[in-house]
């Protein structure tokens, strides 16, 4: 219990309260009044910092307030001031205060890091930094993981310079005692490989995109990662230890496990330092975990305390505990992930552009997902350099997409134009055009790969971004098209009907397709995170379901040209573009089947959601002062500054929405679209990873099929229960009767297609 403040200090405070009140009562308001009142009245009242007197337990009322309120009202005390919100900041707090010194404990840490261990209780002291470096992989501050090694601390503390030992002022560095060797150059070794580890980590992570703090804590926290020790002089500091280790009179058993761990810290700054690339060596993580039963645990040997000696303000967050056997399980996992994310730099991934792309969604939606060093390890290998892989380059990966896509077998996208240099030559004046627009979309263009690399929520907001430019960087095609027009004379075809000619327009074709894929994304990856309420649930569908038949008219547009082109090649007998010229086609039959799976499956989700609404089983909440309008422009603001192909309004939508008139047709259509999307899934099962271009994620291409086929079902199930009851309670409102829950992320058949789960009420009371 604290003192109570001074009568002359309370005279003070409320005669400064009082005078204040007096000086603006004719220009202040009422409001202030009463706090400068208020004030007044509290100070006169002594302060208390316990938690035994004066306290009151509101959680229940104030869950019994809140349950009262609408969603989205706020509340707002207009006299809540400054001194009343710090005074609501417990500095005495431990979750609040990280320099708060609970009753009884040191200011410093009492273990002497110059003590000498038993070869058991070294094998622990490994064993815990291995375990805490691994939580640092996971997003943990430096602070609450590496650093609290208090050998790592002393390490790393200013006082102490090259070639940094435990050793304090004049202390001799002479030890002659196999404890105190254990410690001072096996323990001291593995200390500093592991603090170089980081520097490299860091660097990586560092040197690619992701999000500070969001993805992972880079702050030093005021302290240097050894900088005068390179990572060579490490990893020599960890032969002599293997060395001593060899030929030191110890157990065998405690010998092989002392080494095992020098020789895996070894390779994994070998793998950081890129000497050598083979990371599924990092399986003898297991030999590790095998001899970790050896070790005799020495908590004294770490302390949170250290934090307190660090250069920050941010209160410790909340870690939660992983075991010895969970941190084993993910060194094994970031193992698995980087030898994957090294796979994806294959020749044969990387001379498809959307094999390639596929290869990266896949790696990212590993489960669990990859870490951030995963990520930027995959980045670093595909963007550090100025090729994707060995004799691809970023421009020869962006020219194989739009061959791929709008220009096969066509000769002014082959690669062998852009090297004539007669200017009179046509081939050399559209080959400038194309890549003076290459230029501009280079950036956005990478951003489809590279992006994908990040976590959930920032891949929708920056592929949200990317639409705009997108739509932006179309009108730039259109300019380029025209160009090419002028040199070439334009690609055309006459109409259905014969009347007029259609141009191809390449480029604008090429721009659109990828401005309506990540249309698409977006709205996905938005049901993927979650941000949907119910009620927007079959809106967005429907907008989903838009954007999937806008990209399916463009595709039939493409496809008119290629199959042309394969004509016209044939007769001429050239073989290789004609070639090329074939396998677009099934490249972009696949293509079309997949948007009309797409259509197909977002048609049914749409009319099954709208059925719903019209049950009142789904329902907006309530919003006095909300206007639908504004709401709709809050959803959609990503896609309204669209110039090029305009979302639909919401009158348009309001219009597909009431020309549904029936639960029962609603049900009819559904299982109508259900089957169409079945028939799209069983054509696409038959499809090679060749004509599909998904070769090296043959699985995951199997278990996607898989997931979507079981999502068909799923709906088809719910949407006989809606009928079902309909058709029992023979009323059109079943608000009451019929139970509807979206499931969360994780629990779905396909994260990217939640199926609303519909349930029947039982009936309560007594019969």
């Amino acid at each position: 219990m604290s003192p109570a403040m001074p009568e002359d200090e309370l005279a003070d405070v409320a005669e400064a309260s009082r005078s204040l009140t007096i000086q603006d009562r004719e220009n202040e308001s009422k409001g202030i009044n009463f706090a400068a009142e208020r004030l007044a009245q509290e100070a006169r009242q002594p302060l208390s910092f316990s938690g035994s007197r004066g306290t009151k337990d509101v959680t229940a009322e104030f869950a019994a307030a809140a349950k009262r309120l609408q969603p989205g009202q706020l509340v707002k005390d207009d006299y809540f001031t400054l001194f009343e919100a710090v005074g609501a900041l417990e500095i005495m707090d431990p979750k609040m205060d990280s320099g708060y010194i609970p009753p009884g404990d040191s200011v410093e840490p009492l273990f002497d890091v110059c003590l000498g261990l038993p070869a058991e209780e070294v094998i622990w002291i490994m064993d815990e930094l291995l375990r805490l470096t691994i939580v640092w992989h996971d997003g943990y501050p430096l602070s609450q993981t590496v650093y609290t090694s208090l050998h790592v601390d002393r390490l790393l503390s200013p006082d102490n310079k090259a070639p940094y030992t435990f050793s304090f002022g004049d202390t001799t560095d002479q030890y002659d005692k196999t404890e105190e060797r254990l410690v001072h150059v096996v323990l001291r070794a593995f200390c500093v490989a592991l603090v170089k580890s980081c520097a490299l980590v860091l660097h990586t992570i560092q040197s690619q995109n992701f999000y500070e703090e969001e993805d992972f804590v880079t702050h030093l926290f005021g302290r240097e990662l050894l900088p005068g020790v390179g990572a060579e002089e490490a990893l020599r500091l960890v032969d002599e230890a293997v060395s001593f280790v060899e030929a030191v009179e110890l157990d065998k058993d405690m010998r092989s496990a002392l080494s095992e761990r020098l020789q895996f810290v070894r390779l994994y700054v070998s793998l950081l330092m890129n000497d050598i690339d083979d990371w599924t060596d990092m399986t003898a993580m297991g030999e590790i975990a095998d001899t970790h039963a050896l070790a005799r645990a020495r908590p004294e040997a770490f302390s949170d305390n250290v934090q307190r000696q660090l250069a920050t303000s941010t209160p410790p967050r909340p870690m939660v505990p992983i075991t010895w056997k969970e941190s084993h399980q993910r060194w094994l996992k970031l193992s698995g992930d980087i030898t994957e994310a090294g796979d994806l730099t294959d020749y044969d991934v990387c001379q498809s552009p959307h094999g390639l792309q596929r290869a990266i969604w896949v790696f990212v939606y590993r489960n669990p997902t990859p870490n951030t060093f995963a990520r930027a390890y995959l980045q670093s290998k595909l963007f550090a350099g100025e090729q994707v892989t060995e004799g691809i380059t970023f421009f020869d990966l962006m020219l194989t997409d739009m061959r791929d896509l709008v220009l096969a077998g066509h000769e002014f996208a082959d690669p062998q134009s852009f090297v004539v240099e007669m200017p009179a030559d046509p081939r050399h004046k559209c080959s400038r055009i194309m890549e003076s627009f290459m230029d501009k979309a280079f950036d956005e263009y990478m951003n489809l790969y590279r992006m994908v690399c990040q976590n959930r929520c920032r891949i929708r907001r920056t592929f949200t971004q990317s639409v705009g430019i997108l739509d932006v960087l179309e009108k730039d095609a259109q300019r380029s098209d025209a160009e090419l027009d002028g040199v070439i004379g334009g690609i055309l075809l006459p109409t259905d009907d014969d009347s007029a000619l259609i141009a191809l327009n390449p480029l604008t074709s090429w721009t659109k397709y990828h401005k309506l894929l990540v249309m698409a994304w977006t709205i996905q990856l938005g049901f993927e995170t979650d941000i949907y309420l119910p009620h927007e649930t079959g809106m967005m569908y429907w907008y989903l379901m838009v954007f999937a038949q806008r990209r399916r008219k463009l595709l039939e547009h493409i496809d008119r040209f290629t199959s042309a082109r394969v004509k016209n090649l044939a007769s001429s007998g050239d073989v290789r573009p004609q070639a090329e010229a074939v396998v677009s086609l099934d490249w972009l039959a696949v293509l079309r089947k997949e948007v009309d799976l797409t259509i197909s499956l977002s048609s049914a989700l749409w009319q099954l959601n709208t059925a719903l609404a019209m049950t009142k089983a789904i329902e907006a909440p309530k919003r006095d002062y909300a206007q639908e309008q504004l709401l709709y422009d809050v959803r959609m603001k990503s896609y309204l500054g669209i110039a090029h192909d305009p979302v639909p309004s919401l009158d348009e939508y309001r219009d597909a929405e009431q020309s549904i008139r029936s639960i029962d047709e609603a049900c009819v259509n559904v299982d109508s679209a259900v089957k169409d999307a079945k028939a799209c899934l069983a054509e696409l099962k038959k499809t090679t990873s060749k004509q599909g271009k998904y070769f090296g994620t043959e699985n995951e291409w199997k278990r996607e099929m898989k997931q979507l086929e079981t999502s068909c079902v799923a709906v088809g199930v719910q949407t006989f229960q809606l009928r079902r009851t309909a058709y029992k309670h023979g009323q059109q409102s079943l608000k009451g009767v019929l139970e509807v829950r979206i499931p969360p992320p994780g629990s779905r058949y396909h994260d990217w297609w939640p199926v609303p789960q519909v349930k029947e009420k039982k009936a309560t009371g007594k019969a």
